[in-house]
């Protein structure tokens, strides 16, 4: 516990100069890091990590799309090249799948291509909500939303805990402690308005900010069971060590995957940033 806890204090210390740079390239290369980090981590969870043909593409697509959301300036143009590298590394997949003759299963593969897309996707999206209009607020959000809910369902399920929510796939969350993530979330979402809106002109809406910590929470966790998931599945415990007492990049990170693809897409619809601020 007491490793697990210095760890945190240091990886806070670590983040809160990123967080504060993150209109500068340093936040851009920090993302670009994580997702690659993760990515090295899915492919040695899955066994492949000695099989060069499959590990350098997964990890190449892990940089170049959160590396070329700043680079490709024309977002369009971004959404274009990315999907066309997608495809290609889909058809290559393919490709390996057919010339290996049966040495590789296509399930496998399936599974290499959906996670990788799905790390790359979710470390993009940081940087694209903070591309957005009140991007320097709504970025923030992710790791309010993932990090809040963490901590207080756990505190919570250790104080109050009596009903096991899955423990197929996670042994020691509760049903007291998702509820407790969910509101101490909602709470933490309403609270992060009233500092926006009184430090700047921002009239944040604090019934829809309370929903969007209630929706996000819920999101949020179910990154951590998805993560946990393929971990039973796989029969490991941690993903990796970089960080002492909490694992990998993907044990870290695993809520903050799913929140933030969530968040980017809810902020496409018309009028919502008006609502949130």
């Amino acid at each position: 516990m007491l490793l697990r806890t210095i760890t945190a204090v240091l990886l806070v210390i670590f983040m809160i100069p990123i967080l504060i740079l993150s209109d500068t390239y340093i936040f851009v290369a920090a993302v670009v890091f994580f997702s690659f980090a993760a990515a090295f981590e899915l492919i040695r969870c899955l066994g492949f990590s000695r099989k060069f043909a499959i590990a350098i593409p997964s990890y190449l697509v892990a940089i170049v799309m959160p590396l070329g959301v700043r680079f490709v300036g024309d977002h369009l143009l971004y959404v274009m090249c990315m999907m066309a590298i997608l495809f290609l590394y889909l058809f290559y997949l393919f490709a390996l799948a057919v010339f290996s003759r049966g040495g590789l299963i296509m399930r496998d593969l399936s599974e290499v291509f959906m996670i990788d897309l799905y790390i790359s996707c979710a470390f993009t999206s940081i940087i694209l909500i903070r591309d957005l209009p009140y991007g320097q607020y709504l970025y923030l959000l992710i790791f309010i939303g993932a990090w809040v809910t963490d901590i207080f369902a756990y505190f919570t399920g250790v104080l109050l805990g009596r009903h096991k929510l899955i423990p197929e796939i996670s042994p020691k969350k509760t049903v007291e402690g998702m509820i407790g993530g969910v509101v101490f979330c909602s709470a933490a979402y309403v609270l992060f308005g009233y500092i926006v809106g009184s430090m700047t002109k921002a009239t944040p809406d604090y019934l829809y900010l309370a929903l969007a910590g209630l929706v996000v929470s819920f999101v949020s966790q179910l990154g951590d069971l998805v993560a946990s998931l393929i971990k039973r599945q796989h029969d490991i415990k941690d993903f990796g060590r970089i960080f002492p007492g909490h694992g990998g990049v993907l044990d870290r990170f695993d809520s903050v995957m799913a929140v933030a693809p969530f968040l980017l897409i809810w902020c496409s619809f018309p009028d919502v940033l008006s609502l949130l601020f």
